[in-house]
């Protein structure tokens, strides 16, 4: 689009302006068709050729670039007097005088033009070159991110493995099968910063079957999603983030199982939510961690993307869609 209308403007304005300055002409009544279509022609030539000299000129970058302008304006003035000196434009005096100055007028208007153009093709390359900054400084600061995910989950499930392998559990091969099928859907999509919410939740369930394979007694999860928000967006893996949290921050037991509710809200929101039951050695700090989530929704472009709250008994965290 701009770059139709900086090829369309130069024939615009040099066709329609001699018409306007011939129409205004109060001797309009004495002038022949002949000598309207000869002058029409002319003047148009004339500004369409002082458009692309002057735009040639302004693209010039030297501390001399006024100078130039001024230089070049003189030059076609003193190009187009020499035409009618020469008559190859018929033209009397006065009309060569008022000619010159309205070339004058129209030079200083096609700089304007021109400048405002510039202006606005360099403003806008501004924000191309900004928004593409932002894109990979986001595409860097995600693979971060990620980095702490990956190994902190692989190691504490090559742990649990060998949990099981020690105490030859007959599920151990299917324990290895079930995190192959994970880190398949884990490279799948490993270059998309979002994920629709029912391919979240398929990531989740073969998390869910790797993390409840040891002690099912130990783990109750309930998961509640209106199927009309499964087409909506979270952030890539923010979901497995959370509820990975609930793992590595409880103790849980069949006594005392860990209880996982993940569930609908709504304005498209997504709550995941645990009952407290701290490990001694907890650290709220470690791993990928809340204040990264958010970090990714901040890069999303998502204000207050996660909300949480904590009431003694129950820690819950909501997720907008997007």
């Amino acid at each position: 689009m701009k770059l139709a209308i900086e090829k369309i403007l130069p024939f615009v304005l040099a066709v329609f302006l001699p018409v306007l300055n011939l129409f205004s002409n109060r001797n309009m009544s004495g002038i022949s068709s002949l000598d309207f279509y000869t002058k029409w022609l002319y003047a148009s030539f004339v500004l369409f050729v002082l458009w692309h000299i002057l735009d040639r000129v302004t693209r010039i970058k030297s501390r001399y670039k006024i100078a130039y302008t001024i230089a070049s304006i003189l030059a076609a003035v003193s190009v187009v007097y020499l035409f009618f000196t020469l008559a190859i434009v018929e033209i009397n005096e006065k009309e060569k005088w008022m000619f010159l100055i309205k070339l004058v007028s129209a030079s200083v208007l096609f700089l304007v033009i021109q400048n405002a153009l510039k202006a606005n093709q360099r403003l806008m390359q501004s924000k191309l070159k900004e928004e593409q900054l932002q894109t990979e400084n986001y595409k860097v600061q995600l693979e971060a991110l990620r980095a702490k995910i990956d190994p902190h989950f692989l190691f504490n499930s090559l742990n649990t493995l060998r949990s099981m392998v020690n105490l030859q559990e007959p599920k151990s091969e299917q324990f290895v099968l079930s995190l192959g099928d994970f880190y398949r859907q884990t490279l799948k999509y490993n270059d998309a910063s979002t994920l629709k919410l029912y391919e979240e939740m398929k990531m989740l369930d073969s998390y869910l079957f790797l993390m409840k394979n040891r002690n099912e007694a130990a783990v109750k999860v309930s998961i509640d999603i209106d199927h009309e928000y499964l087409e909506h967006q979270v952030p890539s893996l923010a979901i497995q983030t959370l509820v990975e949290n609930c793992f590595k921050h409880n103790m849980m037991t069949s006594k005392l199982p860990l209880k996982i509710q993940i569930k609908s809200l709504p304005n498209y929101r997504i709550e995941i939510g645990n009952n407290i039951q701290l490990k001694l050695s907890s650290k709220t700090n470690s791993g990928f961690g809340l204040k990264n989530l958010q970090k990714r929704y901040e890069l999303l472009g998502i204000e207050k993307g996660v909300e949480i709250e904590e009431n003694g008994t129950d820690f819950i965290v909501k997720l907008k869609l997007l």
